[in-house]
């Protein structure tokens, strides 16, 4: 559960990334923003249907990709897009509370 929240805050920082780090272009905003909107979407998803969390890898691998392919030109946002990337798709490969409590349920309870 902890993992999709974390998530979420990388969704929302996506979106916030533009205004803090003050991004060059216009693409880089709207990229960042489209993006940062659909991993929040999803994590939200996420959370009543856990295997959802492996549809995030999809924005992840993309904000990897984008990084360079795309060339907005600044190092700030090629790092921002390779550090958020990076951590969305490790926090996908997480398994949420709900997952752990039905392979483990007497652990849980405990």
């Amino acid at each position: 559960m902890r993992a999709r929240w974390a998530t979420f805050a990388v969704g929302l920082w996506l979106m916030l990334a533009p205004l803090v780090l003050g991004y060059p272009t216009v693409a880089a905003v709207l990229h960042d923003v489209a993006l940062g909107l659909l991993v929040s979407v999803g994590t939200l998803a996420a959370l009543e249907w856990p295997l959802v969390r492996f549809a995030l890898a999809a924005p992840a691998i993309w904000l990897l990709a984008a990084a360079d392919a795309l060339g907005f030109g600044s190092r700030t946002v090629t790092a921002n897009e390779l550090a958020s990337g990076v951590a969305v798709l490790l926090l996908a490969l997480v398994p949420s509370g709900k997952v752990a409590e039905a392979r483990h349920p007497a652990k849980m309870a405990a």
